[in-house]
């Protein structure tokens, strides 16, 4: 069974960034892309009811913060785009019982190595993070902006420049990348 501390340094040394340059304070900032908040309401998906449940948890903010400033008054600038950042312990609790040791450790390395177009290492954060998260692109969803004045919400952080490039670039890679089918040609 792989540990926890050996699963994160199997990443860690594949890692193709700088951790220690991926954060800052996000005391300041307005609401907006590449900050972190914990305690936040997001859906999630449950197969053995077939519905869709609401879990609290960690998210990475999306939308950038011009589309979603109170003090500016128009449609649609009351929902943010969100991430749920999956802790990275739970992710490898929960897969190591599913798939083989040797199995986990390539996608741990892939994921270091930043080679896993849907999912996206991020690096440990005080006792929140410890090991780390992973933004799974393929569940970006949305969330009120007043969720983020509940009691519960809380900004843990921000990217830094430096991050958010890092995770900007992996977003298009995933999502801009070229189909692999053919989609049907039209002409006007």
């Amino acid at each position: 069974m792989l540990s926890i501390e050996d699963a994160h340094r199997i990443l860690t040394e594949k890692l193709t960034f700088d951790p220690g340059k991926f954060y800052g304070p996000a005391n300041d900032l307005n609401i907006g892309v590449g900050q972190l908040y914990l305690g936040i309401r997001y859906p999630i998906y449950s197969p053995e009811t077939e519905l869709y449940q609401t879990v609290e948890g960690a998210v990475y903010l999306l939308t950038h913060e011009c589309d979603v400033d109170q003090r500016n008054a128009r449609p649609f600038n009351t929902d943010l785009l969100i991430c749920p950042v999956l802790d990275f312990r739970l992710f490898v609790e929960e897969y190591q019982n599913e798939f083989s040791e040797e199995v986990l450790i390539s996608f741990i390395s892939r994921l270091g190595l930043r080679d896993v177009s849907r999912v996206i290492y991020i690096p440990h954060y005080d006792e929140n993070l410890p090991y780390g998260g992973l933004l799974y692109l393929n569940q970006i969803c949305n969330t009120n902006i007043a969720s983020l004045s509940k009691q519960s919400a809380r900004r843990l952080c921000s990217v830094t420049s430096y991050g958010l490039q890092i995770i900007d670039q992996s977003i298009c890679n995933h999502m801009l990348r070229p189909k692999v089918e053919a989609v049907p040609l039209m002409t006007f």
